[in-house]
């Protein structure tokens, strides 16, 4: 469909109405004006920017729309098309987000160049919703709305043996073994950039778990048994849009970059680990949230039982000490995004600590 225009501000009325005729949103109506709105959210990896339109037939038509873009950041732009992070948001909302039941964007056009490289996705424009604060954290009413999410994303493709090369793009999936070691290696690189930048901020003891839990990464990979699922991997607050109105859905999820098959659970430790700032408060709450989880998951169809869902959360958490290196290095420096990747680093690894998750796996 002509040039992928990944700068929202190159966006011109023609390739716009070109885009969504495609789409069957235009309806034969063109697109006379675009202006750039501004930029949206505090993305480290992406950019979104709000766009709004002017028709020559307005009626039923949407006046704004929101376009996820490659980074500004030269850096975070390379690192994100060379491990394929924008290749899985890309896929998910062109072949996997209709098969499942999480309320994702409605996205109205999904383009992905593979020669230049560029992208760009256009969706609806959920103006009566509110960006969760990965600092501020949620409440439980939050986070509980967050789990019915993860098990509408979680129950309907959980086990299901086209996984496998679901977000490869018809490449054939590397083993076990293969992945295992690309994960082990890709910690242990990013692992002393992480320290150097952030270990001074963490408590002590975190900063060496996160050294201790390097030569078990690989293992982390390959499960606890459970069967397989589509997973966020970045299930958090600053990715759940909350509804203010009536009108609006009361929680959508948004960023499907890190999206893969894996454990449910993961997705389910990591929103809530990252959802409260204070570690007491999570380790009260958990508990009731994962036994939710497990309820929900059963009443769509998949059973698992307690000790095994306990199980698989503790094994779980340690996902959030992977991601948050990794990003650490990956993402564009900000200061925000440094306090966030803190807290992430602190709550999490706190979290791995008070459930003895290493020992799942040491």
């Amino acid at each position: 469909m002509g040039d992928v225009l990944w700068d929202p501000k190159a966006i011109d009325g023609a390739w716009l109405t070109d885009a969504l005729e495609r789409a069957g949103v235009a309806g034969g109506a063109k697109v006379v004006h675009v202006e750039f709105a501004g930029d949206i959210g505090t993305g480290q990896t992406g950019r979104a920017a709000r766009l709004r339109l002017t028709w020559d037939i307005p009626d039923a038509r949407p006046t704004t729309l929101v376009g996820k873009f490659p980074s500004g950041d030269e850096h975070a732009r390379r690192e994100a098309f060379g491990n394929g992070v924008y290749l899985k948001e890309w896929l998910f909302y062109d072949r996997v987000a209709h098969t499942v039941g999480v309320r994702a964007p409605a996205c109205y056009v999904a383009c992905f160049d593979f020669d230049t490289p560029d992208f760009v996705l256009l969706f609806e424009d959920l103006a009566e919703s509110r960006q969760g604060d990965q600092l501020e954290g949620l409440t439980p009413d939050q986070v509980a709305l967050a789990i019915e999410q993860a098990v509408a994303l979680h129950a309907p493709r959980f086990g299901d043996p086209a996984l496998e090369t679901l977000f490869t793009n018809g490449e054939p999936a590397p083993s076990p073994e293969d992945a295992a070691l690309a994960a082990q290696t890709l910690y242990g690189v990013t692992l002393p950039g992480f320290l150097h930048r952030l270990g001074h901020r963490l408590d002590p003891d975190v900063a060496e778990f996160a050294t201790r839990f390097a030569p078990f990464v690989g293992r982390w990979t390959l499960g606890t048994g459970t069967p397989f699922t589509v997973v966020h991997y970045d299930f958090r607050a600053d990715n759940f849009l909350f509804g203010e109105t009536p009108e609006a859905p009361p929680l959508v999820v948004v960023d499907w970059q890190t999206v893969n098959p894996g454990l449910g659970a993961s997705d389910v430790a990591y929103a809530i680990s990252g959802s409260f700032p204070d570690p007491g408060d999570r380790a009260a709450a958990e508990g009731d949230l994962v036994e939710q989880y497990r309820e929900q998951m059963a009443a769509a169809g998949v059973e698992q039982s307690a000790d095994d869902c306990w199980r698989d959360y503790r094994f779980g958490s340690l996902w959030g000490m992977i991601i948050t290196v990794i990003a650490t290095m990956l993402a564009e420096h900000t200061e925000r995004g440094n306090d966030m990747l803190t807290a992430m680093a602190q709550r999490h690894g706190r979290q791995a600590l008070d459930l003895d998750a290493l020992a799942l796996l040491a």
